[in-house]
């Protein structure tokens, strides 16, 4: 079993909660997709850091068991910023389960910051980017369709 504890920091309950996202709910969520993810015998215990930061991205520290959500959206209403939100929360989630559950290496993402930021081919259509996208495809969904 994955049990993974969310280490919010203050900047992002307050981020999450101006969007009514309960974060107890979004901790076992979490664990049920990691658990779905990859199923085992063992038990494997994971503190995950999640802290907001200035700016319009998000990004998973592979090794260090570090998420930052970016503040700054265009977008208005608080569905909109809740699905950004949650978007974001989900792909780094996915590089999580890459990192730890998969044991991908972080040299696997063979991108610069500057093909993230142009959001090039090499960007784009890396394999694991690809994943981290349909995880936030496909959970924003889910969890909106559970939550709400």
């Amino acid at each position: 079993m994955v049990i993974v504890k969310c280490k919010f920091n203050t900047k992002i309950k307050e981020l999450f909660k101006t969007v009514n996202v309960n974060l107890k709910e979004l901790e076992r969520f979490t664990n049920f997709i990691l658990n779905e993810y990859k199923g085992t015998r063992k038990d494997w215990y994971y503190d995950l850091g999640i802290k907001m930061i200035e700016c319009n991205t998000s990004g998973y520290y592979f090794g260090d068991d570090a998420m930052e959500i970016g503040r700054i959206t265009t977008k208005r209403s608080v569905l909109e910023k809740r699905k950004w939100y949650l978007g974001s929360y989900f792909h780094e989630l996915c590089h999580f389960a890459q990192d730890n559950l998969d044991s991908i290496k972080e040299s696997k993402l063979d991108y610069s910051d500057k093909d993230a930021s142009e959001c090039n081919d090499k960007y784009y259509k890396n394999p694991l980017e690809i994943q981290a996208r349909q995880w936030e495809d496909k959970y924003v969904d889910i969890y909106i369709k559970l939550f709400y």
